[in-house]
């Protein structure tokens, strides 16, 4: 069977989707082979925190590949479907070429957000791309991960209902707290799962759970063709 792809996508940079993606291959990776790739160059923050993982502790079933251009995303992807469990994709925060060859080439599109009204209107261009993607690969799943929810208040859960409304995504049900243990770890190439917040670990691991019960409920398809991709990407 070939891997699933899991992506996670924002046009608004600090939205927190490199340490998702971190925090969730590395869970992911207890279990099964996991590759990540980082999309965001230069700034390459994901490929960074591997490398200072990397030079401090023994990492086992997860793996990383940069792609800088939409060939070498590609490339990558294609060249590695049979050797991992699974691939997660670390999105351009701009809408790029790659980042539109990203969500077509999904299993399943994250799109990280905080409980605020001012991103959920910036995340529209987006939402938008998504819904065009679901026209050709109609077996992509989209879901709103919220971060840096802050639990019990009005404004939060007004925000969380405009957003389904507004996007037309649906979320999943663990929403990540404002905790620093996520920016902290990540500094230091851990994870939330070899930090002292438990609360962290717990949201972490029930994310993971919610992510792999949505691809589980997906059945078996082939990705879309190289040249179904390029075009899908190119188009303005």
């Amino acid at each position: 069977m070939r891997a699933k792809i899991i992506s996670f996508v924002q046009m608004k940079g600090g939205a927190g989707k490199t340490t998702l993606c971190a925090n969730i291959a590395s869970t992911l990776s207890d279990r099964a082979n996991v590759l990540m790739v980082d999309t965001d160059f230069p700034q390459s923050s994901l490929e960074t925190w591997y490398q200072i993982r990397n030079d401090k502790y023994v990492i086992e079933n997860l793996d990383i590949a940069v792609a800088k251009n939409l060939s070498q995303l590609q490339k990558v992807v294609r060249s590695n479907l049979d050797n991992y469990d699974y691939i997660l994709i670390d999105g351009h925060p701009r809408i790029t070429n790659i980042t539109r060859a990203v969500v077509i080439l999904s299993d399943l599109a994250l799109i990280p957000l905080s409980p605020s009204q001012v991103e959920v209107w910036s995340t529209k261009h987006l939402a938008g791309i998504v819904e065009e993607a679901k026209n050709i690969n109609v077996h992509l799943e989209t879901r709103i991960c919220w971060n840096r929810y802050r639990v019990r208040t009005n404004s939060a859960e007004e925000v969380v209902a405009e957003a389904k409304k507004v996007l037309k995504i649906e979320d999943l049900p663990t929403k990540l707290g404002n905790r620093v243990a996520y920016l902290d770890s990540f500094a230091q190439g851990l994870t939330v799962a070899e930090w002292h917040d438990q609360a962290a670990k717990m949201e972490i691991w029930s994310l993971t759970s919610a992510i792999q019960r949505t691809l589980d409920k997906q059945a078996n398809h082939r990705i879309k063709t190289e040249a179904q991709v390029d075009t899908f990407a190119k188009a303005k």
